[in-house]
């Protein structure tokens, strides 16, 4: 457990991640464990009860959520308070807090079925069609949509390939009692980081969180291998047609290479700012889409670059940006959008610590990543990136993934 406190919050906030093995038979299952050990626990059974024991609490948050982090899903629990010093009368307000938390993550609601303990029917539908619903409504956001389509390819035959929350037929066939027995695995074999990002953290808050997680049954517990997604021999192109009125181009790059500073500056400069290179050309200069980004998932070694386009400006756009991926990668660009990249990334790494909440994120993906460093320590290696580098990783980039969301056919 880390703990970080500065008396400049005024808030404090518990976050557990429980980081767990992604594969097909287990992605829905461990999605639906995330919605059901939210909103309610067996001392609050309904959201109704919860939600006031959150009132009596000044308003406390108690919220869980699943990410991806490379090839692993991570079951986010996460609690937020004000710190106990503003308190009208002195109380705890932070240990009570992290008791609710925990009471989430490990006294959920559950009933006895046949001699067996398992989610209870009622709850676990609701649930099981919140999440369901969840899967349906990716469809709705076609940059999102069409992104995670492109993520099937570049990934295909790993972990990271495997939708989220799974398929929605795998949701559809769930069960409450799968589902606990999923619940049961997680506490049993997840690798467990948890932090505390405060004004304040009592003694009594960090004793009561320890002890709860001391006392849990444990099993072999997962450990991440973050490994870099293998180049395909050629580059694979696949177009989908659905209804929609702008065509989404997602096109990915890989790289053996996975240095922090030189990749997220690459990124910068390339797609990642109001004046990066993809913005200034593709969009700006030669108006060929309406927005044009580039991301990079580091661990993974992959460069995404996604667009949205008219249908007829798809192939102009897809040349211009290979174009400007080798003009990056030849080192031509000028030392003015160097130095802008590098004062943007760094004066955005001197607000990590001005939440709680981005505090923690910042502490648990170091630990994740198993690349432990502090903003300070980040903003030193990216002004310390030079050209001949940012070259070296352009050309380490080979194109892996086309893939095209657009209209359907006249």
């Amino acid at each position: 457990m880390t703990v970080l406190t500065d008396p400049k919050f005024k808030t404090n906030g518990i976050v557990v991640n429980l980081v767990c093995r992604h594969t097909k038979d287990t992605a829905a299952a461990n999605a639906a464990v995330a919605f059901m050990i939210e909103d309610t626990c067996k001392k609050y059974p309904t959201v109704t009860e919860f939600n006031r024991r959150l009132g009596m609490l000044y308003g406390a948050s108690v919220n869980t959520g699943i990410s991806r982090h490379c090839d692993s899903v991570q079951i986010t629990a996460a609690a937020s308070c004000i710190a106990d010093k503003y308190a009208l009368n002195g109380e705890d307000i932070t240990r009570q807090t992290a008791e609710l938390l925990t009471e989430c993550i490990f006294e959920p609601v559950t009933e006895v079925v046949n001699g067996e303990e398992c989610f209870p029917e009622k709850q676990f539908k609701l649930k099981k069609q919140e999440l369901i619903d969840d899967i349906d409504a990716d469809i709705n956001d076609k940059r999102g949509y069409a992104l995670k389509n492109a993520g099937r390819i570049v990934y295909e035959g790993e972990p990271a390939g495997i939708p989220l929350k799974g398929e929605r037929s795998e949701a559809m066939a769930l069960t409450a009692s799968e589902v606990y027995k999923a619940y049961k695995n997680i506490l049993r074999t997840a690798r467990i980081e948890i932090v505390c990002v405060g004004c304040e953290i009592s003694p009594e808050c960090e004793k009561l969180i320890i002890d709860r997680f001391s006392a849990m049954d444990r099993g072999e517990i997962y450990e991440p291998e973050n490994s870099t997604s293998p180049a395909k021999p050629g580059p694979i192109s696949k177009t989908d047609r659905l209804e929609v009125a702008q065509s989404k181009m997602v096109m990915a790059y890989k790289t053996p290479e996975t240095d922090y500073a030189v990749s997220k500056l690459f990124n910068a400069l390339l797609g990642g700012t109001p004046f990066s290179m993809l913005f200034k050309s593709v969009r700006e200069k030669l108006s060929l889409c309406y927005y044009c980004s580039a991301s990079v998932s580091r661990k993974k070694g992959v460069l995404f670059i996604d667009s949205g386009v008219e249908k007829d400006n798809i192939e102009p756009a897809k040349a211009e940006i290979i174009r400007q991926v080798e003009l990056a990668a030849k080192g031509e660009f000028t030392d003015e959008l160097l130095q802008k990249t590098k004062l943007l990334l760094t004066c955005a790494l001197k607000s990590v610590f001005d939440s709680p909440k981005a505090a923690a994120d910042w502490i648990s993906d170091g630990y994740l990543d198993g690349d432990i460093f502090t903003p300070e320590e980040a903003a030193e290696r990216i002004n310390a990136v030079t050209r001949e580098q940012i070259c070296e990783y352009g050309r380490s980039l080979t194109l892996d993934t086309v893939y095209v969301l657009t209209g359907k056919e006249d």
